[in-house]
């Protein structure tokens, strides 16, 4: 059996009480609305007078949506459903950090959206930029997220002249083992030790049409090093075929 409430909200019309309800509800969000967007406004003042730039360092992006929700309205005993329609903002403001975009196969630097949260001694917590969740002052984070540019800058110059190389070494290979089916780039994982896991080494594979392979490792010079061979018919030689290889040729 349905109740008082639900009747009178599906025939569209409210008591007192349930219009009250939803007079306080929308007053809610609407102060909740002018108190965000302050609040962003504030943050983006302030880091601007602290020192960052308003361009380069600060991104302040803010959207008013409107949005549809049902929320309950009545007493305890009786809960009933209205739907009602607010706005809320989207958006807000981030710090701009760089960063090595690589998706194009060309490695470029790009910003992007970095986290942050005020505290309430008047200080910046950036766990991204400072490596952990302390906060520190303004200015020493205006100084980190300038360090932090600086070094992305610099590897970008190492990621750029390694895959120059990296593709002149390419280029030798070719001309140097034309009867290769295949010279590509590989990456393998190189184990350091049961108790230090590994890492991974980028490697350049001459693969041949009997299944035996060379990858060559290339240094930051450019150099070319044999990084591993493998001879598809020296894998199949037995102890004894080693043995025997061997006197025969300190016979010699």
């Amino acid at each position: 059996m349905k109740n008082e409430g639900q009747l009178t909200l599906e025939l569209n019309v409210r008591t007192a009480e349930q219009q009250k309800q939803i007079d306080d509800y929308l007053t809610a969000r609407e102060n909740d609305l002018k108190c965000q967007v302050d609040i962003i406004k504030k943050n983006y003042q302030t880091l601007s007078l602290a020192g960052f730039d308003q361009t380069e360092d600060l991104k302040y992006e803010t959207e008013i949506l409107s949005v549809t929700r049902e929320i309950n309205i009545g007493t305890y005993n009786h809960r009933d459903e209205v739907e009602l329609t607010f706005d809320v903002v989207k958006g807000g403001v981030v710090i701009l950090r760089d960063y090595i975009d690589t998706k194009d196969g060309e490695p470029k630097i790009v910003k992007k959206d970095t986290w942050f949260t005020l505290s309430s001694d008047g200080k910046i917590e950036c766990s991204i930029l400072v490596g952990s969740y302390r906060s520190v002052k303004f200015e020493t984070l205006v100084r980190k997220l300038k360090d932090h540019n600086e070094n992305i800058k610099a590897q970008l110059e190492n990621l750029t002249k390694q895959l120059s190389n990296t593709q002149k070494a390419i280029n030798e290979l070719n001309d140097e083992f034309p009867q290769a089916i295949s010279i590509d780039e590989k990456q393998e994982w190189i184990r350091s030790g049961p108790r230090y896991g590994g890492y991974t080494k980028e490697l350049i594979e001459v693969r041949f049409e009997d299944s035996s392979y060379v990858t060559f490792e290339v240094l930051f010079s450019g150099e070319k090093r044999i990084f591993k061979i493998y001879d598809i018919e020296e894998e199949a030689l037995t102890k004894q075929d080693k043995l025997n290889r061997l006197i025969n040729r300190i016979k010699k």
